[in-house]
């Protein structure tokens, strides 16, 4: 063995130790942050369980919207989907630790879920009325003539027609978040990683939340129905994955 390659192999040896950590700390990283997704859709049942007051979205105008959050600020940004925008920003390093999982055996396939995942976020958050509407909400209640509330009313009604939930509007960023989902999950279910029972459970539960989505947005007579039959089933099994996620994570944060 020359002088050269005796010199070069501990330097060879270093960089494959520090791409393991570099995997192990992103591994880690997506654990927390799919725990991070568990408790932001946790919280948001929560705070729908006792909910009296029955919001059809798409029906309200901007004025209810912005009584509301005269009302009840927080309530306000809830039902407008401010959860949502936390799980979305927690789900992204949760797709690069699956991508970083999967890319020895079904990288195109785990990219193509990674991507599809990045343009429905960006869609949504983007678009979402949540925050747009709060800042609206104070300008309204400020506001000193009937022309200046004419004017940031129809300003809503804009905001309400680009990012409403259940809307027309909201629609791509929701449903591109399902197809991910679902993408990744078949992924799972020959990757070998996380166990088939994982990726069952995310196949069920995101398609079951992708037909409400659809319901929802295209068919609102049917929203209590589609809620009932499928978004209640479909929370808890994705609520079910995120906790698979996030201990596979931490597990291989732990052992590589």
């Amino acid at each position: 063995m020359s002088a050269v390659t005796s010199m070069k192999m501990p330097k060879r040896a270093t960089q494959v130790e520090s791409q393991a950590f570099s995997g192990k700390s992103l591994y880690i990283v997506a654990g927390v942050a799919a725990l991070v997704a568990l408790a932001a859709n946790v919280l948001d049942v929560i705070l729908g369980v006792g909910e009296t007051d029955i919001f059809v979205y798409g029906t309200m105008q901007a004025t209810d919207w912005f009584a509301l959050f005269q009302e009840n600020w927080f309530k306000g940004l809830y039902v407008l989907g401010v959860l949502n925008i936390v799980y979305m920003t927690a789900m992204v390093p949760v797709y690069f630790g699956l991508y970083q999982a999967h890319r020895r055996t079904h990288e195109v396939y785990a990219a193509l879920a990674l991507t599809v995942f990045a343009i429905g976020m960006a869609i949504y958050v983007a678009n979402n009325a949540a925050i747009p509407m709060y800042v609206l909400a104070g300008k309204y209640a400020a506001a000193g003539t009937d022309a200046e509330r004419a004017l940031f009313a129809a300003a809503g009604e804009t905001v309400l027609a680009r990012g409403e939930d259940f809307t027309p509007g909201s629609f791509l960023g929701l449903v591109f978040g399902g197809i991910a989902a679902i993408t990744i999950s078949l992924v799972m279910l020959r990757g070998g990683v996380f166990g088939k029972v994982t990726a069952g459970v995310g196949i069920a539960g995101f398609t079951f939340l992708s037909i409400f989505t659809i319901l929802a947005t295209f068919v609102p007579a049917l929203y209590f129905v589609a809620y009932y039959f499928f978004a209640l089933v479909g929370g808890v099994l994705a609520l079910a994955w995120f906790a698979l996620v996030a201990l596979k994570f931490l597990k291989l944060g732990r052992t590589g």
